[in-house]
């Protein structure tokens, strides 16, 4: 009996094992559909307190909800306003830095030349730069971008579609998760507090990160102001940017800024403090502030966020990497409802309060 209760169990776990691969493949084939779902999902948690406050008031539901439109639409064209002219105002001062870019590149052939012995003749390849930024460049690559934008605007449509529908019923979502649980109080409670622990997660996460990132960014532009750094306002929002995506995006906004210090600092030692000090700001607020006000409740292993976020980023690209944090916080929780699947929450994280 224990010998056939061993092979079932085996069994089992094969079984599970190609059911999670085959689910992966599904996420990643329906990376189209999903993604703009997932991140309506995760906006009508974050906007369901707003809608029940809104809904106490007395505020008709259809006003409401061009209440929440009218936002969104300012705040994507506010960003959309700062990209366009901050990409304007680089294009503008082209001449000029593309004149210093040369300069640099020229000392610095110079610089091995004379120290190592050597001829490297690059001036020609140097010359050829200014190429980079011609119209003719720019109109070859239109293309690429055309179909970048295309497919921006088309995960938008969904997710607006997706929006306004979750938006339709998740004010009544008591009901519906009562609905799932069947005659069983037990089940309609433990559905209702793992959606109620997904939302205070998710919304303790995105409010933590959004100040956290606008104090990186607010800091990255002082650093930037300070070494007369040209552009501060947009590496400052680069960086306020960034800093949402996990780890990488820390790196991410330190690049920028430092390569244009390269260009524009006379010494090599001015560059280096550059660095520091923009280094010093990630990790004062990404590293030591965010996750003491993160909380036990979305502390994640460090490891595990590496991992999810390479995961993530693999099936789908930018928007995994993006909700890469939000989905294994939600993992987590819901895995902590699970029985036998302690393992598994205490490999994502602490448990203290979960």
């Amino acid at each position: 009996m224990d010998n056939q209760l061993a092979i079932l169990k085996t069994i089992r776990n094969v079984l599970m094992f190609f059911a999670g691969l085959t689910l992966l493949y599904l996420i990643k084939i329906l990376s189209n559909l999903l993604i703009p779902f997932v991140l309506a999902l995760f906006t009508a948690m974050l906007l369901q307190p707003i809608l029940a406050w809104l809904d106490k008031k007395k505020v008709p539901f259809g006003l409401s909800l061009a209440l929440i439109w009218l936002t969104i639409s300012a705040t994507l064209f506010g960003l959309g306003m700062i990209i366009f002219q901050t990409g304007s105002a680089i294009y503008g001062e082209k001449d000029k830095l593309l004149e210093q870019v040369t300069a640099k590149l020229l000392s610095l052939v110079e610089h091995v030349n004379n120290s190592f012995g050597i001829e490297l003749a690059l001036e020609d390849f140097i010359k050829q730069i200014p190429f980079l930024f011609s119209k003719e460049f720019l109109l070859s690559s239109g293309g690429a971008v055309a179909g970048f934008l295309g497919g921006l605007t088309g995960t938008f449509m969904l997710f607006l579609i997706y929006l306004i529908i979750l938006l339709g019923g998740i004010l009544k979502y008591e009901h519906y998760l009562k609905y799932l649980g069947g005659n069983k109080k037990s089940q309609q409670n433990q559905l209702i507090n793992t959606f109620e622990e997904v939302k205070k997660s998710l919304a303790n996460y995105t409010r933590v990160k959004f100040i956290m990132s606008f104090f990186t960014g607010l800091g990255t532009y002082i650093v930037c102001l300070l070494f007369h750094i040209d552009f501060a306002l947009f590496w400052g929002f680069l960086a306020f940017v960034l800093n949402f995506l996990p780890t990488i995006g820390s790196i991410a906004g330190v690049v920028p800024p430092v390569l244009l210090g390269l260009i524009q600092l006379d010494s090599l030692g001015m560059v280096a403090l550059l660095l520091v000090v923009l280094f010093l700001v990630q990790t004062l607020f990404g590293n030591l502030l965010e996750p003491i006000f993160m909380g036990q409740s979305v502390s994640l292993n460090t490891i595990v966020v590496i991992m999810g976020l390479l995961l993530w980023g693999y099936l789908w690209g930018f928007y995994g990497m993006l909700l890469s944090v939000p989905l294994t916080v939600m993992m987590k929780v819901v895995l902590s409802k699970v029985e036998g699947a302690g393992f598994f929450v205490r490999l994502l994280g602490d448990t203290k309060n979960t």
